[in-house]
């Protein structure tokens, strides 16, 4: 019934265009200060989303319906409306303005509006800005240019994952992350993660990362769900809108246009600091690791004047001597072009990263094909391919002995790790029991992680009449990601001293298909309606095959059959989600606009009877300057107040949530399956609920301005957004149930926010110019409630110390052991002085922080282009799980200071009288109090960070007679850290890759900074 009335619909509009008439229009447009000829003009059909672009000379040429106008636009000129009034050649002069207003930005469906008439708060970030951060994963290149967004990058290894949220946490459990949509179609920015949990193996990549960023025109972040309505469950929490390019703006009459681009990069690892004074032993007598002897702790006497059978012992620095320079080479070649009726771009990429620590490393090929053509006057079709292969080699991560960090970090400076293993009998040559040689490790293990991904998308656009689009949008996303893991005969403290491997495959097939139809109308001169209606669906099969090999019977052949004990999982999903949608905007005399969007959304993965579930927003804006005829004002042009509220629903939650499945156990009790060539299943201890979707309610309010003729911008939002019965799979449940946990709806969030973003030209005249942006963050976050019963729920670490919600709480609180203190917060000391361990667990942290700003500098002088990004974060504590096992050993710098008297403040719990009592900090201390109070490893995760700085020079003015149209050299450095707290490498940090539970760190590869050398060229 739907298809025959999509079909009449179609048919009946196709007769009535058979009717209508069409000519020939060309013309010229220029500058009316001088007469240049200005490219790149913004050419549209008024009413319809049809036009084309000025070429390099000003020219153009369309066909245009008789009676129809057309618009000129472009960034820093006065738009206009003409009419040809019969003629078919046209000359525009163009003035420029004292507004930018006219800036055309891609929203939601990938639909371009006029920045000035939107009703919400968005930021475009230009694909350029993308280029210059110099980052290989896309997601880190945001990192302090957009308000609202915070950016995690999650360690230093090649190929690791980098977090993205919009305006806070707004779900429990379940995914964070703000939705990535490539040209209006939704790709997965999932994270496979480590078969091992990334508390022992540490993450893996992003998805984010496939993504050339040389591809991209422009990225526009939609921050509130009234920006968002219209993508649906999966938008709720913000979405990340890129728009690729096209060929477009090059030369025209298809003459192609080649652009090169090459860098270089050296990248040093930012080591922590470690003390350099101690040996080898305990309680101050030397343990000798380099001859057999054994002992963990670097409690031993002072280096300096340690001897040997009276030869002096070196002093090592193990750890700068495990890292090396690590290189990226990033290289792209582009061909573009465009006519009147078609346009092209072919890019391909190839980056290279040779990672700081032995046999670490990241590359990655890129493929991009875009074809657009009209097939009828009336009948454009866009095609575009994207191929993407990575490969990505890496070091385990985390808490298990297979990280070489575990070693390399504990390490005494009076011990060698060299060579790695015992000439006698070929085992490993370690300082202490229960520890891996860290190059023993990087010769022996290893993770290779590889996907191979396609994203092809088919555009159909069909105008019959200049009022009336018809768009047919049909994409996918396709990958197969390859993971495989070994450990050599010899490894200790794993699964097994004789070595184990693993296969993972995960592939991955999602495919979207929008129908959508755009009604723009004028009524008279002071009315304008756009209305779009439309239809989703979304379509999920995935499937996972692993199979894991322990025991090896050959040394260092790692293939499957060469292991005794051979287990496997496969696990297969599909989910669909179906939607109705629709927007309406009504803008009168542009000055005020209403905003009403609604959508209708069936999702599989809920309960039958929930499964479908409406919601919607209204929204506006009044630009006040108008009535008020300010547009000319030399000192305050353009003022906006802009309102919305919305009701969004969200599914998240992973397909199957609403079964108790039968599952095959490795065990039950002292009975292994198979049990006498028979399986055995047992029933899943988490029991389904019925589950209804979650809701996302968003009230919204903002200010944008503009003075001395768009010098200077401000933009000031305020939102507060309530998750309400947030989905929670695998909840905590009493054991009286006969279930361990269920999946149900436990749980309600709230966040509250102020984004501020200001934009200053301070100065510009013909040779130089001077561009600053500043934004700014500030969000307040609380869980408001957890179902009955459920005291918190757990996300990443141990159980002592982990990071938990709990009601009442921000997200992400450190739970741990503690000091003891009274309600003042004093200390509460033993008799002799020294602090004494609490016998509970409290809050002692919490990862959430208390604002975010970033400062952009770009001053530009003639060819010479000098820039930077300033980055800052305040508040938001790290679990630094590395001191909490270091303080023990004696290697963190805190610890050289070992022997000295101090007199804690607070006071002597027995005779609740203040402490004057001096104590000497003793390995007992370290050992015995220090590091078995999970608080003394909480620390400050602020930091300021010049996350990149670039100089850069054109040549393009000295080659007017070459065949090169600009050449441009320049060199980049990239996440310097001015200030930190932080003990660590990098505050910056997240042993749980993109997932729930940031702030914890845990043996993480450190942070680099870079200096990269670069080179771009066309022709």
């Amino acid at each position: 019934m739907k298809k025959g009335l999509f079909l009449w619909l179609f048919v009946a509009i196709s007769v009535m265009h058979a009717y209508a008439q069409t000519r020939t229009i060309t013309g010229k447009v220029t500058d009316a200060r001088d007469g240049s000829p200005l490219p790149g003009v913004n050419i549209l059909i008024k009413g319809s989303g049809k036009g084309t672009v000025a070429g390099p000379d000003g020219s153009f040429k369309l066909q245009l319906p008789t009676g129809a106008a057309l618009e000129f636009s472009f960034v820093g000129y006065i738009s206009q409306t003409v009419s040809p009034d019969g003629t078919s050649a046209m000359n525009i002069q163009l003035k420029a303005g004292n507004t930018a207003l006219n800036e055309l930005v891609v929203t939601a469906l990938g639909i371009k509006r006029d920045k000035r008439t939107l009703t919400y708060a968005t930021q475009e970030v230009k694909g350029a800005a993308i280029v210059d951060a110099k980052q290989n994963n896309l997601v880190n290149a945001l990192s302090g240019k957009v308000a609202g967004v915070q950016i995690t990058n999650s360690s230093g290894m090649p190929g690791s994952s980098a977090r993205i949220v919009i305006r806070g946490n707004s779900s429990l459990t379940g995914e964070n992350q703000a939705l990535l949509v490539v040209d209006g179609i939704p790709m997965d920015n999932g994270e496979a993660g480590n078969p091992d949990g990334s508390l022992s193996g540490g993450g893996t990549v992003n998805r984010a990362s496939d993504i050339d960023p040389n591809i991209i025109e422009s990225i526009n972040v939609l921050k509130g769900a009234a920006a968002t309505a219209l993508y649906g469950a999966a938008a709720a929490r913000g979405a990340v809108i890129i728009t690729t390019k096209n060929g477009m703006g090059g030369i025209k009459n298809g003459r192609p246009t080649v652009a090169f681009s090459s860098s270089y990069s050296f990248e040093n690892p930012i080591l922590p600091k470690f003390q350099d004074k101690y040996a080898q032993g305990s309680e101050g007598q030397y343990v000798d690791g380099n001859n057999g002897e054994q002992g963990s702790g670097s409690w031993g006497p002072l280096i300096d004047t340690l001897k040997v059978k009276g030869v002096a012992v070196p002093k090592r620095d193990n750890v700068k001597d495990f890292f090396k320079t690590g290189h990226t080479t990033d290289n792209n070649v582009t061909v573009s072009g465009f006519t009147e009726n078609s346009n092209y771009l072919v890019s391909y990429s190839y980056l290279k990263t040779d990672g700081t620590m032995p046999n670490t490393n990241y590359s990655r090929h890129a493929l991009f094909a875009k074809y657009g053509t009209k097939l009828l006057k009336n009948l454009q079709l866009t095609t575009q391919f994207n191929y993407i292969s990575s490969d990505n080699n890496r070091l385990l991560e985390g808490n298990s002995l297979a990280s070489p960090l575990w070693t390399v970090y504990s390490a005494p400076i009076s011990w060698n790790p060299k060579p790695s293993t015992n000439a006698d009998d070929g085992s490993q040559r370690v300082f202490r029991a229960a520890r891996n040689n860290p190059y023993w490790l990087a010769d022996n293990t290893g993770l290779r992680d590889r996907t191979n991904r396609i994203l092809p998308v088919i555009n159909l656009s069909y105008s019959p009449l200049p009022w009336l689009t018809i768009i047919e949008r049909l994409g996918a996303d396709m990958y197969v990601n390859n993971t495989d893991y070994h450990e050599n005969i010899g490894i200790i403290g794993s699964t097994s001293t004789d070595g184990r491997l693993y296969t993972r495959q995960n592939q991955f097939q999602q495919f979207n298909n929008d129908l959508m139809i755009q009604i723009k109308k004028d009524f008279g001169k002071d009315w304008t309606t756009d209305l779009i209606l439309g239809n989703n669906i979304l379509t999920n099969y995935n499937n996972s095959n692993f199979v894991q090999g322990v025991g090896l019977s050959v040394p260092g052949l790692y293939n499957v059959a060469n292991a005794s004990n051979v287990s496997s999982t496969y696990h297969y999903y599909r989910s669909r989600k179906v939607g109705f949608y629709g927007q309406a905007t009504i803008e009168y005399k542009k000055m005020l606009t209403l905003g009403l969007t609604g959508r209708y959304d069936g999702s599989s993965v809920l309960s039958k009877d929930k499964q479908f579930y409406p919601y919607g927003s209204v929204s506006a804006g009044f630009i006040f300057t108008e009535p008020l005829k300010m547009a000319d004002n030399p000192i305050f042009n353009f003022g906006k107040i802009r309102v919305s509220y919305s009701a969004v629903g969200n599914d998240n939650v992973p397909p199957y949530s609403l079964t108790t499945p039968f599952i095959r156990p490795t065990s039950i009790g002292n009975i292994t399956f198979p049990f006498n060539g028979q399986n055995g299943y047992q029933l899943s201890t988490t029991y389904a609920f019925p589950l209804r979707n979650e809701k996302v309610k968003e009230f919204e309010i903002g200010l944008e301005t503009k003075f001395f003729r768009n010098r200077a911008s401000l933009d000031i939002s305020y939102f507060d957004k309530k998750s309400l019965d947030l989905l929670t799979p695998g909840t905590p449940i009493s054991g009286a149930t006969g279930f361990a946990a269920a999946s149900l709806n436990a749980g309600d969030m709230r966040n509250r926010g102020v984004e501020v973003v200001l934009n200053v030209t301070p100065v510009k005249t013909k040779n130089f110019t001077w561009e600053v942006g500043v934004n700014y963050t500030k969000i307040k976050n609380e869980v408001l409630r957890l179902s009955e019963g459920l005291n918190s729920l757990f996300f990443a670490g141990f159980t002592n110390p982990g990071i938990y919600a709990f009601a009442n709480q921000p997200y992400g609180v450190i739970m741990g052991s503690h000091f003891k203190r009274n309600e003042g917060g004093q200390l509460l000391l033993d008799d002799e002085g020294y602090p004494q361990l609490a016998d509970d667990l409290a809050p002692i942290g919490n990862v959430t922080p208390n604002w975010t700003g970033g400062i952009t500098n770009t001053l530009t002088y003639k060819g010479l282009t000098f820039s930077f990004v300033l980055d800052y974060k305040n508040g938001g504590d790290i679990l630094n799980l590395d001191n909490h096992y270091l303080y023990f050993y004696g290697t963190p710098k805190v610890t050289e200071n070992r022997g000295t008297s101090t007199v804690f403040p607070g006071l002597i719990e027995s005779t609740q009288k203040e402490n004057t009592k001096s104590v000497v900090l003793t390995q007992s201390y370290y050992q015995n109090i220090f590091s078995s109070a999970d608080e003394t490893s909480v620390e400050d995760g602020s930091y300021l960070k010049l996350r990149q700085v670039s100089l850069g020079y054109n040549f393009g003015h000295m080659l007017k007679h070459s065949p090169f149209k600009s050449l441009v050299l320049n060199v980049t450095g990239t996440n310097f850290i001015l200030h930190k707290n932080y003990t660590g490498s990098d505050p910056e940090v997240s042993l749980n890759g993109s997932g729930n539970g940031q702030g914890l760190s845990n043996f993480m590869a450190p942070a680099n900074h870079s200096i990269i050398l670069g080179l771009k060229a066309s022709f």
